[in-house]
């Protein structure tokens, strides 16, 4: 059943990688605290940016059903040659390491934080009566404020609050931060206390869910950002040597050596606010360096691996995550980067599974496919999909594909697949004809979309590949607001004590 597994692993204290290839639906519903989720219909596009060693130990739970089966087996394809597979099954109920939601290791030990350092809480009710002057901060990246936040509120991305503690002294108001939810601005306040931060702060609690729970309107589109980032170095420098965190200075000529020296460490290059996890040269992944503190559990995928952060200018972006990472137990080191250039983004198709004799068909083809009612399948992601996709095409997943035993009626004519390029589609074709489909083509999305009058917007129906958990609490779904604030509070009476235990000592520290 895996229970204790995570802990029994990490407890060992070597290197491993613990990997749920469910689709995100399925691990958000219900999954073993500490597993990462690489799906099966992008585990050739993410696993070899997240785990490039292909001698690393990998631990792969294994659900008993095909789209497990096919995982083993991409993995064993690319050239994994140290994959455990765990039989593991859904116990039924949550706690003991066992845990639904989103993020959850970040949101474990943010409320594990709130719950011990007793930082003060402002409603929105106390807000209006009581502190109608104070100064709304939004902690989560500019464009996520953007989306939707409190009225009045500014923009001030935790990973830059380190370069902007002057500034908001300088306001002479209290500070009051938030997010959505709870966990990034109890990080932020956390942050600013770590910092030594004179000036008066709290927490919004609940954030915009709260906000709406007591009947109030958010503002969209806002457009105050109060976030400057300065190219002086001492207030996280000075943060970084308070808190034990190494850190060198480099010139950009000398990330190749570093990387080719740190072969075994993760790297991330935190120095842009807007970054995904696109993954750049040398193999280091960008992401914003407040949503790898939210996201941790969706970008280091390695345990007992050291992490380096890259940033420029003041630094603030990789002080900030450092210090959030190394509370976590994670061992990290800043590297900040005295020129300005942005590392360049490399082609991840490239590290896919090898090319099949899948013969690739023109849009002609295509089109003519369709015209005689043949069935045409999209297996991009269900957000591509929504965005655009081929008129009269289906969208499908290849994990809810494995556990249908009945394949797709071919009475008139065998399928074609469409793939976010020529390599993801051989690669699915390859996978369904071993499970019974008969296709005829495989063609790369590309070529589709270039005929923009054949290209409509979608509905792809149930994605499997998108969590449905409190799906509405941004939508105005208050219920849904509800349960998962309820949610956030609870998770810590949840994970596997040793982990709780050790992030107790750790903060205690």
């Amino acid at each position: 059943m895996s229970q204790g597994l995570f802990t029994s692993l990490f407890e060992a204290g070597r290197p491993f990688a613990l990997i749920d290839s469910r689709e995100r639906r399925d691990h958000v519903d219900g999954h073993w605290f500490g597993s990462t989720n690489i799906p099966l219909s992008v585990l050739t596009r993410r696993i070899t940016s997240l785990i490039p060693d292909r001698d690393f130990p990998v631990h792969l739970l294994d659900w008993q059903d095909k789209a497990s089966a096919v995982a083993a087996s991409c993995l064993m394809q690319l050239g994994y040659s140290a994959v455990t597979r765990c039989s593991t099954s859904h116990p039924g109920v949550f706690g003991a390491g066992f845990v639904k939601g989103e993020y959850v290791w970040s949101k474990a030990f943010g409320e594990v934080l709130a719950h011990g350092c007793g930082l003060p809480e402002v409603t929105p009710s106390d807000y209006l009566d009581n502190h109608p002057d104070a100064r709304l901060f939004d902690v989560r990246p500019t464009a996520e404020y953007r989306a939707f936040t409190i009225p009045g509120s500014q923009s001030l991305p935790n990973s830059l609050l380190l370069a902007n503690l002057d500034a908001l002294r300088q306001t002479g108001q209290m500070t009051l931060l938030h997010c959505a939810g709870r966990t990034r601005s109890i990080i932020g306040a956390c942050t600013l206390k770590a910092a030594g931060y004179d000036g008066p702060f709290a927490i919004f609690r609940g954030g915009t869910q709260a906000w709406q729970l007591d009947g109030l309107e958010r503002e969209f589109d806002a457009s105050t950002v109060f976030a400057t980032e300065t190219g002086d170095a001492s207030a996280s420098r000075s943060f970084l040597d308070r808190c034990g965190i190494p850190y060198r200075f480099l010139h950009d000529a000398e990330i190749e050596p570093l990387a080719t020296a740190n072969q075994d460490s993760l790297m991330f290059d935190v120095s842009d606010d807007a970054a995904r996890g696109a993954t750049r040269r040398h193999g280091i992944i960008a992401v914003s360096g407040t949503n790898l503190i939210q996201q941790t559990d969706q970008f280091i995928a390695r345990y007992h691996v050291p992490v380096i952060l890259i940033d420029h200018g003041s630094g603030s972006r990789a002080a900030f995550a450092a210090y959030w990472l190394q509370a976590m137990g994670f061992v990290v080191q800043v590297i900040v980067l005295e020129d300005c250039a942005r590392l360049q983004t490399i082609d991840e198709t490239a590290t896919a599974m090898p090319q099949t004799d899948w013969g690739e068909v023109t849009l002609a083809q295509l089109l003519a496919h369709r015209s005689r009612k043949g069935a045409i399948f999209d297996f991009r992601s269900s957000p591509a999909f929504r965005k655009a996709h081929l008129k009269g095409s289906h969208w499908h997943n290849i994990g809810a594909a494995l556990s249908d035993d009945t394949p797709p009626d071919t009475s008139t004519g065998p399928n074609m697949i469409i793939g976010h390029d020529l390599a993801h589609a051989c690669q699915t074709a390859t996978i369904m004809a071993e499970h019974g489909w008969q296709i005829c083509g495989v063609i790369a999305w590309q070529l589709v979309d270039a005929d923009p009058a054949e290209i409509l917007p979608g509905d792809p129906g149930d994605p499997v590949d998108e969590s449905t958990l409190f799906a509405g609490r941004h939508h105005g779904n208050l219920q849904d607001s509800r349960d998962y604030l309820a949610w956030e509070e609870e998770l810590p009476e949840q994970i596997d004590a040793p982990i709780l235990q050790q992030w107790h000592r750790l903060l205690a520290s």
